[in-house]
């Protein structure tokens, strides 16, 4: 519940009028009062920058997604943070600058107990008119996971709906009546349990104590299936004896102005769409490879040499996207995605003996046979899709071949696995495309970012390209493994104009793009709040955290999520740094419209 302070909250809403304002059909049905008044927004120019307005850091050891995923609340003027590592939802109010300061948390025992589960981690967080929705993943992580809905008016639990396994993502839809869960299905350590992907649509019309939940499927897309032949080749099923629906994991998902719910597939490559009114997928859409013949990229972390930019005939990036977002332009439906990449691979501490003996790979080169062979543990593998460039066989005649065995080039590249010796004619895929891009309905490609994320923070940040999220000394550490791998999108519409926020996990910062046009997104600027002259932790060795203790003096680190949201005539971003475990909030700033 909502640990109160009135003499902090009188000091930070005293213009807030507590009285009833205008209610939505959810809050008829509860009888939620909104005690926040919303002031109307002018009319402005074009967005021209973001400034840095405060700053919240949560009460967490280092690293452990203390402030995952924002979602910011009208009715209370608060922004809600899924707080991992404590299983809560921190509660934040803002100052009339906007900046924000931990009040509270929401406690999510309630809602286990009245699932009659036992609840591991919160994975996400979204409002809507009082509500206030929160994705909780089951204890065991292959079982069904939970929707916990609150009230944002008091914080007290409203119900419970169940959801496939791992929910991953929770969204509420524009005007309310819709709540949905992308639900990832990821397999166990070992991978031998290996859950449906699935996708819960929760349809609140006759209010959250009288849903219809339809829990959506990807049966129909199995071998067996009525609409296998609907599945196209591009659409990556790599799974070890895994059924289509059980390879497909639901990521992210976005309601569009169409009445489509748009998901990403992030492991599949791939999106799908789902037709909201009779909850059934419409389509699934392979988002194919990127070339980077015409783009040029950084791919050696061995080659002592930052931004040793090249490109290479035949290779190409799987989109791969993580987080995505929608709008509409001219009445057509645009998805814009996060193109972060992730490989899949699974395993877990044991001995080197009992690895052998399960007949997994042994992933430490500490030791083999050796006197602790049987005692000491390590990490075995139990199943990866990922290998070095230099271990990847291709053709004697592939263009490649000399750049997969030199270390300065694409030895070191996290490449995808391949049953055979790739022929000279087939292109070597790596992991993520570095950039963000808009598909069409369809899911066509109509814009790529190419590779102007990684030219402008070499221009910016010279020493810093390809770093990790987790210590200020390690730039071109992530050249060889997705680079500076963006993770979350947001779109904000102000004006007719749309605008595009994308963050950066492990380099840090958010990249600024005009997309109203979307066949040509210009880029405006990039922000990073991370000081790379300070040291991530209290106490540090060779730049890695050595006390768990947080050094606030170097900013944000790990971008994971991205709110756009309006109070008191101003625009904002709010952004959860999971590493860091920081929420920071941005103004957005308007110049003068171009003619």
């Amino acid at each position: 519940m909502l640990i109160k302070q009135p003499s902090l909250l009188a000091l930070i809403l005293p213009s807030v009028l507590f009285s009833a304002c205008a209610t939505s059909d959810l809050q008829h049905h509860l009888d939620i009062q909104c005690g926040f008044l919303q002031q109307p927004t002018p009319t402005i120019g074009e967005l021209s920058g973001l400034t840095l307005i405060g700053t919240s850091i949560a009460d967490a050891t280092f690293a452990t997604s203390a402030a995952e995923i924002v979602s910011y609340d009208s009715c209370t003027d608060r922004l809600y943070v899924v707080n991992a590592q404590a299983k809560q939802v921190d509660v934040l109010a803002m100052n009339e600058q906007g900046k924000p300061i931990t009040i509270g948390a929401i406690k999510l025992h309630a809602a286990a107990k009245a699932a009659d589960i036992d609840i591991g981690a919160a994975n996400s967080v979204s409002t809507h008119g009082g509500l206030i929705a929160v994705a909780i993943e089951n204890v065991n992580k292959q079982a069904n996971g939970l929707i916990a809905l609150y009230r944002s008016d008091n914080l007290n639990l409203i119900t419970t709906y169940t959801t496939g396994a791992l929910p991953d993502m929770v969204s509420f839809s524009k005007d309310g009546r819709y709540l949905a869960t992308a639900n990832e299905g990821e397999p166990s350590a070992n991978y031998q349990v290996d859950p449906e992907g699935s996708v819960t649509l929760v349809d609140l019309a006759k209010g959250p104590l009288n849903p219809k939940i339809h829990q959506i499927d990807f049966k129909a897309f199995n071998k067996t299936g009525s609409r296998y032949n609907e599945l196209p080749a591009a659409v990556r099923v790599s799974g070890p004896n895994a059924s289509v629906a059980q390879d497909l994991e639901p990521e992210y998902l976005s309601f569009a102005d169409n009445g489509k719910l748009y998901v990403s597939l992030q492991e599949n490559n791939a999106l799908a769409a789902i037709d909201v009114a009779t909850a059934n997928v419409d389509a699934i859409f392979g988002l194919g490879g990127k070339s980077w013949v015409n783009s040029a990229l950084d791919a050696s972390n061995k080659d002592k040499k930052i931004g040793n930019f090249k490109n290479y005939l035949q290779l190409e990036s799987l989109y791969m996207p993580d987080a995505i977002a929608s709008y509409t332009v001219n009445g057509q439906t645009y998805i814009a995605t996060a193109n972060e990449g992730d490989s899949r691979e699974y395993g877990f501490e044991t001995t080197q003996q009992l690895c052998d003996q399960a007949g997994y790979t042994w992933g430490d080169d500490d030791y083999s046979s050796t006197s602790n062979y049987t005692t000491k543990d390590g990490v075995c593998i139990a199943h990866t899709d990922e290998i070095r460039g230099k271990k990847l066989k291709v053709d004697a005649a592939h263009p490649l071949v000399d750049a997969l065995k030199d270390k300065q080039q694409l030895a070191r590249l996290n490449v995808v696995k391949s049953k055979s010796t790739l022929g000279a004619n087939e292109p070597v895929y790596t992991f993520g495309a570095r950039s963000f891009s808009i598909w069409d309905e369809n899911g066509k490609l109509i814009f790529d970012s190419g590779d102007q994320f990684s030219r402008l923070i070499f221009t910016l940040e010279p020493k810093h390209l390809n770093s990790t999220y987790d210590n200020n000394q390690s730039g071109d550490n992530r050249s060889d493994d997705k680079g500076v791998e963006p993770e979350v999108i947001e779109i904000a519409s102000v004006n007719d104009r749309h605008y595009a926020f994308i963050g950066l996990e492990r380099q840090g910062g958010i990249m600024v793009y005009d997309i109203t046009d979307p066949a040509n997104g210009r880029l405006i600027t990039y922000v990073n709040n991370r000081h790379y002259d300070q040291a991530v932790c209290t106490k540090v060795d060779d730049g890695e955290c050595k006390n768990g203790v947080y050094n606030s003096l170097v900013g944000d680190l790990g971008p994971e999520s991205i709110e756009y949201f309006q109070r008191q005539g101003k625009h904002y971003l709010a952004v959860g740094n999971e590493i860091s475990g920081t929420t920071s909030v941005y103004q957005l700033q308007f110049g003068v419209t171009t003619p």
